[in-house]
């Protein structure tokens, strides 16, 4: 098998997968494909449009790509300064890799990286980070990790927690796999009025029932017939009436390092993503602490920041 590094084992069985030809097999009836030297180890499943979405903008996030720290300074804000300087002797398992825009930095700062998403956007991220002996990629699902309990020192899952059919059940299976010592870092959507009035609200459960593909020329034409009303003002008024009534976003300004020429394509991908993913919810800071308090660990830091709420916690 291509994937080296943790032993993979069944989440239903508990008992280890053997690979024959290009199946894993636990002995116990549980058969999964190895494609492109990533086991699938997922059913059908609601994230189909993550995996288009992250296939198709292979490389718009990666700071290699658009020469910024944008992905970095976020990573570094999630993990501080304290964390940071352990990395270099720390396992990490990155959950909701996508096509790698956490993978990136992540491989720069671990010994060994394992990157798990439930969608196809692990073959992205196998283009843009090879499998080797510091990078193990899985298709796989949260709730049913292949890794036996408390394997990792660091769990990583940044904007992915809201996108589950159950945030407290998904926070629970990430704290599992956290060794004694280690650390769990995660972000949550947050409680926004803005939200509610927004029209992306009401466009959202259309789109995400559509074909990815067909979404996306949608996205695209409301994008384009809706950019100069974006670029007729910058006063802040105006543009939060246009984000109430319009579904899509527009980066100008909101993110000042990103160049002009990368604005369009973030500003789809950030407005596909919005529309069509399957699940989104959001929580108080006192309610990601809570749910974190109930696996047991520590809280270090549950603060709103990034997409709304950052915690970072530690098994003692």
């Amino acid at each position: 098998m291509e994937n080296t590094g943790f032993r993979l084992t069944c989440a239903e069985h508990s008992q280890p997968f053997i690979q024959n030809n290009s199946l894993l097999d636990c002995g116990s009836g549980c058969v999964y494909p190895v494609q492109n030297g990533i086991p699938r180890i997922v059913e059908p499943n609601y994230a189909e449009a993550f995996g288009f979405q992250w296939n198709r903008f292979q490389k718009t996030q990666l700071d290699s790509y658009t020469k910024t720290n944008i992905t970095r300074t976020r990573l570094e804000q999630s993990l501080g300064p304290d964390l940071l300087s352990k990395m270099g002797n720390l396992d990490c398992l990155e959950i909701g890799c996508g096509a790698g825009r956490f993978t990136e930095i992540l491989l720069e700062l671990c010994q060994h990286v394992v990157s798990v998403d439930l969608s196809n956007a692990v073959d992205a991220n196998r283009l843009n980070f090879p499998i080797s002996e510091s990078h193990q990629i899985i298709q796989g699902d949260v709730m049913k990790l292949p890794f036996a309990v408390q394997s990792f020192e660091l769990v990583l899952c940044l904007g992915v927690i809201q996108h589950t059919p159950n945030p407290e059940a998904t926070i629970i299976a990430l704290a599992n796999q956290v060794k004694s010592g280690g650390w769990l870092v995660i972000d949550h959507y947050t409680k926004s009025l803005a939200w509610n009035l927004r029209s992306a609200k009401y466009v959202r459960p259309i789109l995400k029932r559509l074909p990815p593909r067909v979404a996306l020329r949608i996205v695209e034409r409301i994008y384009y017939i809706s950019k100069p009303l974006f670029k007729v003002s910058g006063n802040r008024v105006y543009r939060k009436i246009l984000n109430i009534v319009l579904p899509v976003v527009f980066f100008d300004k909101e993110i000042p390092e990103l160049k002009k020429e990368f604005r369009d394509e973030w500003s789809i991908l950030d407005s596909f993503d919005g529309l069509t993913d399957w699940h989104k919810h959001r929580r108080t800071r006192n309610q990601i602490r809570e749910a974190i308090e109930r696996t047991g660990m520590t809280v270090e830091m549950c603060e709103y920041g990034g997409n709304g709420v950052i915690a970072r916690a530690h098994r003692i």
